[in-house]
Order: structure tokens, then sequence, then C-alpha cells
């Protein structure tokens, strides 16, 4: 609904635009004047208002000739092309030029300006309809190229946001599963840790199921899911799960994309030595001003020794580059027998 009001505001203001700048222009063109000053005078009102009220009533014949090509033709030559519906739409689209036109000549510059287009010769019906014609075609175009225009970002919008819902829904479902069965472990014991945990594991699905859609959420949000990520995988290693996670900075009022952060934590949970109290792996996250950077470092298990991340990760990087193009770096690299990952984002 916001989008369609900023769109709508969009066209007033490029109007409002145009016909100001006709206005200025036939106001302050000498020989212009000149040639309707006779029509000025005749009119009783000053030069400003004369030109103001035959500008803008005049637009409304390339406004009429705009939106009939923009909404009765361009919608049928792209994206897919029906010459018969388009043919019907520009024959509409004409009709509806050629009677704006006759109504604002006609019905506002006669009895408001005295203003006579014609000089009281007759002028022909195929004279008149092909004038109209020549001299509204530009109108005709501009409004096809904005529709063509428009849709081709709109079609290309709805695929970023295909592809990133589908990469958001990526997620490791091991997780949900396992963490269910430590609850259910923890309420058979009647341990003081299940209410706690399973407060986290409904506000970790929440935020996946509602705040997970959204463009953007505040970072602290994405922060705290992060945090109850890893209390929840502590809690189903019996708490030998060796990962430290730091956060240095404020993150203030800082939006970023839902889910983004987890599969670096979920990375380190599949690929990393998480069972080694002096070499933890590591989770370190700096905020300074709108600049967020994230770096994670684990040991990689034997048998992962050849691979440089998961699909995780490879979804992180397209998710980068559909959300925060040129305003970001993504770094993996191995070194001693550690994965190592670095992202910064402008948010």
């Amino acid at each position: 609904m916001k989008k369609k009001r900023l769109i709508f505001l969009g066209h007033i203001l490029a109007w409002t635009f145009l016909i100001a700048f006709e206005v200025y222009r036939f106001n302050n063109y000498y020989y212009l004047f000149n040639y309707l000053s006779p029509q000025v005078k005749a009119s009783g009102f000053n030069p400003f208002t004369f030109f103001l009220i035959f500008e803008s009533s005049f637009f409304l014949v390339s406004i009429a000739a705009f939106y009939a090509a923009y909404f009765w033709i361009a919608p049928y030559l792209y994206p897919r092309f029906r010459w018969y519906r388009a043919a019907l739409g520009l024959l509409g689209a004409l009709v509806v030029t050629v009677i704006t036109r006759y109504l604002v000549e006609f019905h506002i510059h006669l009895p408001f300006l005295h203003f006579d287009n014609y000089n009281g010769h007759p002028y022909g019906r195929y004279e008149y309809v092909k004038n109209c014609i020549l001299y509204h075609d530009d109108y005709y175009l501009y409004g096809i190229c904005v529709y063509v225009l428009m849709q081709s970002y709109r079609i290309r919008n709805q695929k970023i946001q295909a592809e990133l819902a589908f990469l958001k829904s990526q997620t490791n479902p091991h997780f949900l599963f396992n963490t269910i069965n430590d609850i259910y472990a923890l309420t058979y014991q009647k341990s003081d840790d299940a209410p706690e945990a399973l407060l986290k594991l409904s506000g970790m699905l929440r935020y996946s199921l509602y705040d997970g859609s959204a463009d953007h959420v505040p970072l602290q949000r994405e922060l705290n899911y992060l945090k109850d990520y890893l209390d929840l995988q502590r809690l189903g290693a019996k708490q030998k799960s060796y990962i430290q996670y730091s956060i240095e900075g404020d993150p203030g009022n800082l939006q970023i994309t839902p889910l983004l952060l987890v599969p670096f934590l979920e990375n380190i949970i599949k690929h990393g030595v998480t069972d080694q109290p002096d070499q933890p792996a590591q989770i370190t996250l700096r905020i300074h001003h709108d600049k967020l950077c994230l770096t994670a470092v684990n040991e990689v298990k034997d048998q992962q020794k050849d691979q440089t991340g998961g699909i995780g990760l490879a979804n992180v990087r397209r998710r980068l580059d559909l959300v925060y193009p040129n305003r970001h770096r993504f770094v993996i690299s191995r070194e001693n027998g550690k994965f190592h990952c670095q992202m910064e984002i402008q948010l």
C-alpha cells in the first residue's frame, strides 16, 4: 500500500513539474506572449493566470493520452504481445484523446479564456483527429515506455524476492527436531531449564515465521535470535559446545535483512570442531556507526578438510549480492587447519 502511494505521488509530482515548467516557459517567451496577447487581454486574466489555466487544462489531453496508452495499449505489448487487444486499446486511446481535447478547447478555453485555437475557421473532422494524434503521439510513446520500464523492474524485483524467499527457507530442520527432543528430555527430568528453553525456541520460531519474511528487521532482534540459537545448541550439547560469541558496539536503530547471521553459526556447528575448550570456535561482531563486521573462526573437522563452507554460506553470499550490492565484503579462507570467514556490511 505504501509503495502504491509513493508511485501515485511520483506521478502527481511529475505532472506538476511539467505543467509548472510550461507555464514558466509560456509566461517568459516574449514572442509567444505577443502571439497570444490579444487572447490574454480578451480573457480578462493577467498573463500568469491565463497561462496557468491554459496549460493546466491543455495538459489534461496529454495526461489522457499518456494513461490511455499506459493502461490500454502497453499491457498488451509487454511482457506478452497481443496485437489485437493492443489495436483495440490504441483505438480507445485515440477516442479518449480526441474527446478530451474537444472538451478542453470548446468547454474550457473558449468560454473561460475566450481563446479560439482555430480563429473561427471550420476544422474538418478528419483534420481534427489527425491533429490530435500528431500533437499527442509522443505521450502515447511515453506511456508505453514508462509501463514497460515499471513492469521490467517489477518482474525483476519479483524474481529477486522469490529467490530471497527460497534462500531464507534453506534452514537446517535438524536443529528444530533436536531442540524439541532436548526440551522434552528436560521436561521429563523436571529440569528448571525447560521453561526458559521452550520460551527461547518459541521466540525463535516466531522470529523465523513472522519477522523472517520482512525485508529488514532491527539488528538487535537478529542478534537476539543468534544468541538464543547458540544457547539452545549448547543445551543440546550438554554445555560441551565451546563457541565464543562476542559483540562490540551498539546496534542502536540499525536494520538488517533477517536470518542473515545464523548460517555462520550453523556452519561452525556442522563443519567445525566445537568440543575443545582450549581452542574454541569464535564468532565476533563489531558495530561501528552503520557498518557491521562479522568474523567467524573455527577448526575444521577431519572429514571436512577439503570443503570451503556449506550451502548456508553460499546462500549468504547470494543474499548479500541481492540485498547489499556494492555495500558488502565477504571473504572465506583457510589457514593452518582453521576456517576463516569475514563479512562486512554497510547497513
